[in-house]
């Protein structure tokens, strides 16, 4: 204790003077290339200004280096599976998975495979990341360095690579697309309700109601049609087979723990274009605000990139961008150039199956393929482990499918055995793992669709752009200044002949095997379409109609919905203000499917019955002022647990962050209010009695007014969502030390937020843990495309990632409030809210 206390008086010392130093107003550098001029706006982005593509990069590895090298330094920890170094045993699991995956290796091969020009481009951002780390102590790199040095760890930083940049696209893949734990959680959930209610649990799209992104009428395709989809598609023989797999519930382990490579559970996003027809300018609008999980700094990182040459199909155009990057890597994410801006909406394609390999008794070194043994590749890993003398030591089977999941880690109980009572032993004994089949898991060019991307200036050269974007798959949308609108789904997604995809299937024979993937020329994709609108919610891409299944889990489409009226409701003259409302827009849609049932039930305690009636008047807005809107959320929560705890496995329950934000039981508690005799609405607990929906509704709405009553008093007029509903910025590394005083420093909050789950204004919460935030609108973006310097941005915490900046945390009140600044889209824009500037030279 005495060492702990030393540690932090030491670091609170060295914390202090950081705190208030203050940047000077110009700063030079002499480091080779350029000149450069970088320009930090009094919002504390940079704006960077080179004559060359090459000088370009250099500089923005150099900023990236400059205001967030501890986030870059644990992203490529994460990437390369070497946390548990630096943290010790705790993290060895997340080390297990990324190492297994080959994350790493896949990378070498992508940067071997790369043309000299995008080599070149790698190359100079990797020179100016390091032209700022390797001149200086690690001390000064970050404060997150010092605490490491103080605990013992003398850090010696290693030079960035361009493998680093491009480990790091694919942990953001394995965030945005992966769903194997899905596949075990579905089983598991049969297993414990029975295939009938689990269909209810897991409920098919409204498409009657609820809209998708391309209407039939606006793609041409050929080919068989989806039938249905999801559980309701699933034959007798595949149930029979689900059932008999051993997956975790049974062993007793935890398959679902999440990855947490700082997403959360679930991605998320809005993304609207809006065609000239119906805006005031009778040019585009593009919005698009990602969802992803709380953190701190924030994963964004926004830029200004211009240079002399470097655009134009050839190179020798100049080049100017606006928008989005993330630390460790060149270019942007999201924003726009001189003529086009993009946005984006995950996609919720099944890229990921589990094949159940037979392995040979004789030799776990060899599995089944068509009636013989076939040898695995077998790879050794050294995984440094703090605190630990020896390594860990990982060897990696892998088979014709991909890498064994099941030989370590939170997966490894998921392996399995079976006794044929037809044979003796040994012969009677059938050892099986389970091996990831991942579309991901092979060499892309995402760098050159970066490039090509910010290049771009027609629909036809974005959707060249888009056919190098392999994963993860996304619903990109697209508006320039010509008056064009435009829409391109991109990323690999198979082709299964047989499987659904929905859990694990044999892997010993050929019929279960992908036969491809759906082509790019087959993927929706649509330029102007007659409605005069595209709305990417993470709703379905298209309808049944489509002839593959390419986003079978997609969002229930409430945001889309809610979206969609807001444009039909608006008219033809939509403006930036009209935009900024729709992104801060926090009407909960799925509250008036459920409070019409709350008519017809009575309460003995007339003060439940008159907090009830007041929900009937509300107007259905989750502002952080409103206090029906704490007492819907209060009534939530406890109806989730009345109509579900009591049937699902405590194990299943507890790992299931998401429960109770997942638009998928929205769906499914609308659609069992219609139903009485619905098996959901019996209390099993309660053997001799069959529960009706009024005795669950009357139930959850007392137990959730009294649990107000007890954290908020019974005046229900000073209740508030936002004295609930809170959202927290926590560092993901010092912020999560369990040392009170040191998560302080890092990190911030919590703060009221307005919205909720599937509201536009997105900030799903825990209904197991008091309403806590933990996703969130990670930016907003509105680009309007008769001015591009009339265009607004924002994200969730700030510019910088060391905490004694005063851009560390600056955003998070305009954010929370659905505020924005300028883009400073010019330069004379620039300078004249100039913060500082530096010269490398």
């Amino acid at each position: 204790m005495k060492r702990l206390f030393i540690t932090v008086m030491s670091f609170l010392i060295l914390v202090i003077p950081l705190t208030v130093r203050a940047a000077r107003e110009t700063e030079n550098a002499d480091l080779p290339g350029a000149p450069v001029e970088i320009y930090w706006d009094t919002d504390g982005v940079p704006h960077i200004y080179a004559d060359t593509m090459e000088d370009l990069l250099y500089a923005q590895g150099y900023v990236h280096a400059k205001d967030r090298f501890w986030q870059m330094e644990f992203w490529r920890r994460i990437g390369s599976g070497k946390l548990a170094e630096l943290f010790g045993e705790a993290v060895l699991g997340i080390d297990i998975y990324i190492r297994t995956v080959g994350f790493r290796q896949i990378a070498e091969q992508e940067y071997a495979m790369f043309d000299e020009e995008i080599h070149k481009f790698l190359d100079a951002y990797a020179a100016g990341v390091n032209a700022y780390i390797l001149n200086r102590k690690p001390s000064r790199l970050g404060l997150e360095f010092r605490l490491l040095k103080m605990q013992g760890l003398d850090l010696e930083i290693e030079p960035w690579t361009p493998v680093n940049t491009l480990t790091w696209f694919k942990v953001m893949t394995e965030d945005a697309g992966g769903n194997m734990r899905k596949e075990l959680y579905t089983i598991d959930i049969i297993r414990t309700v029975g295939i009938e209610l689990a269909r209810d649990y897991f409920p098919e799209y409204d498409y009657i109601n609820k809209p998708v992104i391309v209407n039939d009428s606006e793609i041409s395709f050929s080919g068989k049609n989806q039938e249905t989809e999801g559980l309701a598609a699933l034959t007798d023989e595949d149930i029979s087979l689900l059932l008999s797999l051993n997956t975790g519930l049974v062993g007793g382990f935890d398959p679902y723990t999440p990855m947490a490579f700082g997403k959360g559970e679930g991605v998320g996003t809005n993304a609207w274009v809006l065609s000239g027809e119906l805006t005031s300018t009778g040019k585009p609008l593009l919005a698009n605000d990602p969802h992803l999980g709380i953190q701190m700094p924030s994963i964004w990182y926004e830029v200004g990139l211009h240079s002399k040459t470097g655009g134009g199909p050839d190179g020798t155009e100049p080049f100017n961008l606006r928008g989005y990057s993330f630390a460790g890597m060149p270019w942007i994410i999201l924003g726009h150039n001189d003529r086009i801006a993009w946005g984006m909406s995950f996609m919720s394609a099944d890229v990921q199956d589990l094949y159940i390999e037979r392995i040979n008794p004789y030799n776990p070194n060899q599995y089944e393929v068509n009636g013989r043994w076939v040898g695995m590749d077998i790879r050794r890993e050294e995984i440094v482990v703090k605190g630990q003398d020896e390594p860990y030591v990982l060897l990696v089977r892998s088979t014709r499918h991909g890498p064994i999941v099941t030989d370590h880690g939170s997966l490894m109980s998921a392996n399995s055995f079976d006794i044929v009572p037809q044979k003796s032993f040994p012969e009677n004994l059938e050892l099986t793992e389970l091996s990831l089949h991942w579309a991901a898991l092979q060499p892309f060019e995402i760098p050159k669709m970066l490039l090509l991307l910010s290049r771009a200036q027609n629909f036809e050269e974005f959707r060249e752009a888009m056919t190098y974007f392999s994963a993860p798959n996304i619903q990109m949308t697209y508006a320039d200044v010509e008056g064009n609108i435009g829409f391109q789904a991109v990323g690999l997604i198979p082709v299964r002949p047989r499987s659904s995809g929905l859990f694990p299937v044999p892997g010993w024979t050929d019929e279960n095997e992908w036969s491809g993937f759906v082509a790019f020329e087959d993927m929706p994709w649509v330029k102007n379409p007659l409605k005069g609108y595209i709305i990417a919610a993470n709703n379905p891409t298209v309808s049944l109609n489509y002839p593959h299944v390419i986003d079978r889990e997609a969002d229930h489409g409430y945001r889309a919905r809610r979206i969609l009226d807001m444009i039909e409701e608006g008219g033809s003259d939509f403006t930036v203000e009209d935009m900024k409302a729709m992104q801060g827009d926090d009407l909960c849609n799925s509250a008036f499917e459920i409070l019409p049932y709350l008519k017809g039930v009575s309460f003995e305690d007339t003060a439940v019955g008159a907090a009830r009636d007041r929900l009937f008047e509300w107007d259905g807005r989750m502002d952080m002022e409103s206090p029906e809107a704490a007492l819907y959320g209060y009534f939530w929560a406890s109806l989730v647990e009345e109509i579900f705890k009591d049937q699902i496995h405590e194990t299943l329950w507890n790992k299931d962050k998401a429960l109770g934000a997942r638009s998928s039981l929205l769906s499914c508690v609308n659609n069992i209010l219609g139903d009485p005799n619905n098996g959901w609405w019996d209390d099993v607990t309660t053997l001799d009695t069959i529960e009706s929906p009024e005795e669950i509704l009357a139930r959850a709405f007392e137990k959730g007014y009294k649990k107000g009553v007890e954290e908020l008093g019974d005046n229900l007029d000073r209740w508030e969502w936002g004295d609930i509903h809170t959202a927290t910025f926590r560092n993901q590394t010092f912020g999560q030390s369990g040392i009170k005083l040191i998560e302080k420093i890092f990190n911030r909050g919590p703060v009221a937020v307005s919205g909720g789950f599937h509201q536009v204004n997105r900030s799903d919460y825990s209904v197991e843990n008091a309403f806590d935030v933990y996703h969130v609108s990670s930016m907003r973006a509105i680009y309007d495309m008769s001015d591009t310097s009339n265009s607004l941005m924002m994200h969730t915490t700030g510019q910088s990632g060391h905490r004694g900046s005063r851009h560390y945390d600056d955003f998070i009140e305009p954010w929370r409030l659905i505020e924005y600044h300028p883009t400073r889209w010019e330069k004379d824009e620039v300078k004249a809210d100039l913060e500082r500037k530096l010269v490398l030279k």
